[in-house]
């Protein structure tokens, strides 16, 4: 399949560029090809170490001491900055991390104040996994993923659907492929709505993001100025899993071609 991507690294190389795909004109304009979205759902899926739990914010834990057991701490919240504190140590960063990680990391934090940290990181209570819906939306912010999944149409139907001048036909579904890279990838809602392409009314994923435009982002460029505006602000918008500094992610866009 020809397929052009576009990958920068976020805050330090921009270039402008996109994958483009043209499957021909029909009532649903932009197209792709017929495998477009099966490879994103497939590529994007959790990475090895992505099938490990991830620590996110709201998360509470048990962080147990084996010898200095007056250390244990239980019920221990992931803040919305994403840390934690601890004695002698201070604030840890602990969003955006498996257990085993954060165990290491505070083992050896605790190395410089004790002499054996034997310790382990265990995850006492996961907070609810949420998608985020943002942008040209009724009710923007996080769309709670209880038991079940939660499709594309369906977290844009519990946000209170779509506002007048929202570009549905090209919204972006923004989705973290391991903690250094991010792909964005638009869709036409208003094709699936319509009847058409209903196989792209994707599952979403832990953290997604799905974005309304006003306005159809024409480049990458535009879209590296999206993903900052979202997640770079001061977190007033909780949200859980993108925290996380993000000084050298890459990132793909991926566009239908008019």
């Amino acid at each position: 399949m020809a397929r052009l991507v576009a990958i920068v690294v976020f805050l330090a190389v921009v270039a402008v560029g996109c994958a483009s795909k043209n499957a021909g004109r029909d009532p649903r304009g932009e197209m792709y090809e017929e495998r477009e979205l099966g490879e994103f759902v497939e590529d994007t899926g959790p990475t090895e170490s992505e099938r490990e739990y991830v620590i996110g914010v709201g998360d509470r834990l048990n962080v147990v001491f084996f010898i200095h057991r007056e250390l244990s701490t239980g019920g221990l919240l992931v803040r919305t900055d994403g840390r934690v504190t601890l004695p002698y140590v201070g604030d840890v960063m602990a969003a955006g991390v498996t257990p085993m990680q954060l165990d290491s990391t505070l083992t050896y934090r605790f190395s410089e104040v004790l002499r054996e940290p034997n310790l382990s990181v265990i995850v006492q209570e996961p907070a609810e996994k949420v998608v985020y819906v943002l942008g040209q939306v009724k009710k923007p912010g996080g769309v709670p993923c209880k038991t079940t999944q939660v499709s594309l149409v369906q977290a844009l139907a519990v946000a209170g659907g779509m506002d007048r001048g929202a570009k549905t036909t090209h919204v972006l579904v923004i989705r973290r492929k391991g903690p250094d890279k991010i792909v964005g990838i638009e869709i036409n809602v208003a094709a699936i709505t319509s009847g058409y392409d209903v196989q792209n009314d994707i599952w979403l994923r832990n953290y997604d993001i799905v974005y309304v435009p006003k306005t159809r982002l024409q480049s990458l460029s535009e879209f590296v100025l999206t993903i900052n505006d979202i997640i770079l602000p001061p977190v007033d918008i909780l949200l859980r899993g993108w925290q996380i500094q993000i000084l050298q992610q890459q990132l793909e866009f991926i566009q239908a071609r008019n």
